[in-house]
């Protein structure tokens, strides 16, 4: 399995954010990251009672934190860090 994605080359940025279909797409896919940060949550509950070795639940819960964060930040960038963007 590889986690290296290929991009297309693109327009500059100012040019691909203007595009109707962006503003249609983007809280789209904020809503299903954020959907799916609250997926992993819960799986991750449900790991801890998992009758496996204590290290091997540790790293599959600090795993799912790390994806957590990935996604926070992913998140964040299509957000302006946080600020209101009019979608």
């Amino acid at each position: 399995m590889t986690n290296v994605i290929p991009f297309v080359a693109r327009l500059g940025p100012s040019s691909v954010m203007d595009t109707p279909a962006t503003a249609c797409i983007t809280p789209s896919v904020v809503a299903d990251l954020v959907s799916t940060v609250e997926q992993i949550r819960g799986i991750s509950e449900r790991v801890l009672p998992l009758p496996y070795d204590a290290r091997d639940v540790e790293r599959t819960i600090q795993a799912m934190l790390d994806a957590i964060s990935a996604i926070e930040h992913a998140t964040d960038v299509l957000t302006n860090h946080g600020e209101r963007t009019p979608f």
